[in-house]
């Protein structure tokens, strides 16, 4: 089964990386950079500067691959520096502009870091599994639901017909679909299988 081929890679990647493997080190990079500079980006709203932190946990957490042992270690400590950087970085930025933020209204939000890790590690799959699709379809489907482009955009940009724009679409999704629906399915098994 593919999903525990995945757990079982992930896991030998932990421990080349607990080894010190610099392509251990290249794995967990492309696998959390983007999703944890969109987790930092909740909570600095600045793009360039998520990105910096999120770059710099990937240089701490380099520090500490002696003691990380696992991929959920791993991924726990990715998430937990990032977080706590960007609530110091607001800190420094709060004392810099007391003034301003004196004058400023706060801003209410209901979301938790729970809420935020969630819709990142939802990002980081996707993200992934874009990966694993053909060249035409990753692009068309990047262009359509990451950039917001319609169909005679991607088609103009791309030089190809709409209606190939729109079939490269369909299998992209249809691709994404299967490799997602049996993770959920054997998930909601295993809590079936626990509940009962």
């Amino acid at each position: 089964m593919k999903t525990e081929d995945n757990i079982l890679s992930r896991e030998a990647q932990a421990f080349a990386f607990q080894q010190g493997e610099e392509t251990a080190m290249a794995f967990f990079y492309r696998e959390f950079l983007p999703a944890l500079s969109l987790y930092a980006f909740q909570y600095v709203k600045s793009r360039p500067v998520a990105e910096e932190i999120a770059s710099e946990a990937m240089v701490k957490i380099w520090k500490m691959h002696g003691k990380l042992n696992s991929y959920p270690a791993i991924r726990a400590y990715l998430y937990k520096t990032v977080r706590r950087d960007c609530l110091h970085t607001l800190k420094k930025e709060q004392r810099r502009n007391t003034i301003h933020q004196n004058s400023r209204p706060a801003a209410i939000t209901n979301e938790t870091p729970f809420d935020h890790t969630v819709r990142c590690e939802v990002y980081r799959l996707i993200h992934t599994a874009l990966k694993d699709l053909s060249p035409g379809n990753q692009k068309v489907l990047r262009m359509h639901y990451l950039e917001g482009k319609s169909t005679g955009e991607i088609a103009r940009e791309l030089n190809l017909s709409p209606n190939t724009v729109n079939t490269q679409k369909v299998r992209g999704l249809e691709a994404l679909r299967k490799r997602f629906l049996k993770p959920v399915v054997f998930l909601f098994y295993l809590i079936v299988q626990n509940f009962f």
